[in-house]
């Protein structure tokens, strides 16, 4: 399928304010994906010739919303991950998440994805990483992530809907293996 044609384009465009759209008002769980085609005036073949499931459109959207987290200096990413993420997807997506408080699909499904974001992000940067070099990076970046989910998962069960900076400062105390810069060549 040509990404680049216009059909294409629309369609994803139409599946994905339509999914938004219901995401407002029900909970993932009772979301099917043929409620998402039918407000969408699309056909169920066509919605599969695009995405596996609505949990992959979710993870669709979730890449399209992260295009501005990468324009953020991966110091910021990396010192204050909760505080970057909140400010370039909780604004955008405020009622969403208000409404899908309780649905626990689509806070894993979330969390997954951004889990797997930051790991990819640090191991990208690893070189600009200051760290004990006999840690292997990929081990250094499941501690992060692991240490994150933490975090995201104590946030959600326990009903504690801090700010950004807080669950920063709580996620630094916490870590391990402390992360920092190279100084600048």
């Amino acid at each position: 399928m040509n990404e680049n044609d216009l059909r294409v384009q629309k369609t994803k465009k139409v599946l994905v304010e339509t999914f938004l759209e219901i995401l407002e008002h029900e909970e993932m769980k009772a979301v099917t994906v043929n409620s998402i085609c039918k407000k969408a005036l699309i056909h169920r073949t066509t919605f599969y010739k695009h995405f596996y499931d609505k949990y992959d459109l979710l993870s669709y959207i979730l890449k399209e919303k992260f295009q501005n987290y990468f324009s953020i200096d991966i110091k910021e990413r990396i010192n204050h991950p909760f505080e970057s993420i909140m400010d370039n997807l909780y604004s955008d997506m405020k009622s969403i998440f208000e409404k899908q408080k309780e649905d626990e699909t689509f806070f894993k499904t979330m969390g997954d994805f951004f889990l797997e974001l930051l790991r990819q992000d640090i191991e990208k940067h690893a070189d600009m990483l200051k760290f004990p070099k006999k840690l292997p990076v990929d081990l250094l970046t499941y501690v992060y992530t692991a240490n994150l989910a933490a975090v995201l998962y104590w946030s959600e069960k326990g009903g504690h809907h801090y700010d950004g900076k807080k669950m920063d400062r709580w996620f630094q105390e916490i870590l391990p293996v402390k992360i920092e810069f190279q100084k600048e060549r």
